[in-house]
């Protein structure tokens, strides 16, 4: 039988983890750099394509080419690149993708704008609900899941890329075309996975440079964004020389 004494440590352990649990809950789906109101945000976007229109079925039969032909590497890398995590694009710095240093500053600097664009292009996908490519041809076997139910357009998944390249060409832009062939690398995964559609990447990639342009404006971003440099330039490697 536990001591009262123990028991309340126990208990008093519990609520703060509990509080602490909800803290971060709370935290993620707050704004940081960005208003709440999505109206403007929203309005940028053309309609996707419309179900069974030609378009719709060009991107389609687009997906089902990139199945038939898509290898083992090719899937591994796409479930890889799954996750939302900025140490995803470290090599694109030229950083140990193996071993990446820890850079708490930039870490929490990317968490922050991915909270607002996922936010932001949640608005989004709930205004247009375009069904997952899949949901519509039955052909398609995606190499991935728990994606059902989710909304198609504009990718998310493209959003977080492409603002994670923009990010950090803010403060290596000497990198910058490295970070964004990484971007491409990153969204195209969607769609070798079968859940997304072209047009859904190019909405991500939109989205991603509309927001970051809001957040410019924003004088914490740019206060955390000058933290976030003075991290990592130290780290970075120095550039190969010409020869």
């Amino acid at each position: 039988m536990q001591s009262p004494a123990r028991l309340f440590v126990m208990l008093t352990g519990a609520m703060a983890l509990t509080t602490g649990m909800l803290w971060y809950h709370q935290d993620r789906n707050a704004r940081h750099f960005i208003g709440e109101d999505d109206s403007a945000f929203v309005a940028q976007f053309p309609p996707p394509p419309a179900q069974g229109s030609p378009r719709s079925r060009a991107e389609l039969d687009e997906l089902l080419a990139l199945q038939s032909a898509r290898t083992p590497a090719e899937v591994e890398a796409a479930r890889a690149d799954r996750r939302t995590r900025i140490e995803r694009f470290y090599g694109a710095l030229g950083l140990d993708a193996e071993e990446p240093p820890r850079l708490p500053k930039v870490e929490r600097l990317a968490e922050d704008v991915e909270d607002d664009v996922r936010l932001a292009v949640r608005a989004a996908k709930e205004h247009f609900r375009r069904l997952r490519p899949y949901e519509i041809e039955a052909r398609l076997k995606p190499c991935i899941d728990n994606v059902k139910g989710d909304l198609s357009y504009p990718s998310g998944h493209a959003a977080f890329g492409w603002a994670m390249a923009y990010l950090l060409s803010e403060l290596a832009p000497e990198r910058r075309d490295a970070l964004e062939t990484r971007a491409t690398e990153f969204a195209r995964q969607r769609m070798v996975c079968g859940v997304h559609f072209a047009s859904d990447l190019a909405a991500g990639k939109k989205a991603a440079r509309s927001l970051l342009d809001l957040m410019q404006a924003n004088p914490a971003f740019q206060s955390q964004l000058a933290d976030a440099r003075s991290e990592l330039r130290p780290v970075l490697p120095a550039p190969s020389p010409l020869h």
